[in-house]
């Protein structure tokens, strides 16, 4: 007689799972406002999908957090596709991302060099 297949557990935290269905499914995370001055970001996490302006700091913040669990390329994507299709005001929203992005890596850098001198 074969043995039984025990079924396997899967190792990963709910959160993981959330933030890895979210980066590979063909649900947008971003939905776009008109003529590029709101957003509304779902958050895979906690599943509420608040309002932003685009000019909000919190907006960043936001999009910073979740590009940290892994879906930047999703979001930034998203984004490059508002202004192909939606309205060209989004390249924009798209530049000031990448410039946040930017200063938060050479922020991050600066610190991490000024700790380890």
């Amino acid at each position: 007689m074969p043995p039984v297949k025990q079924p396997v557990k899967d190792t990963r935290t709910p959160q993981e799972i959330a933030i890895q269905s979210a980066a590979t499914s063909h649900y947008t995370t971003l939905i776009p406002g008109y003529k590029a001055q709101h957003i509304r970001i779902k958050n895979p996490l906690t599943g509420k999908d608040p309002l932003f302006s685009v000019e909000d700091p919190a907006f960043f913040e936001m999009f910073y957090e979740l590009a940290q669990l892994g879906l930047k390329d999703k979001m930034m994507r998203e984004i490059e596709t508002f202004a192909a299709t939606i309205d060209p005001y989004w390249g924009a929203v798209y530049s000031a991302l990448e410039g946040y992005f930017k200063a938060k890596e050479t922020g991050s850098d600066s610190s991490q060099d000024a700790s380890q001198a």
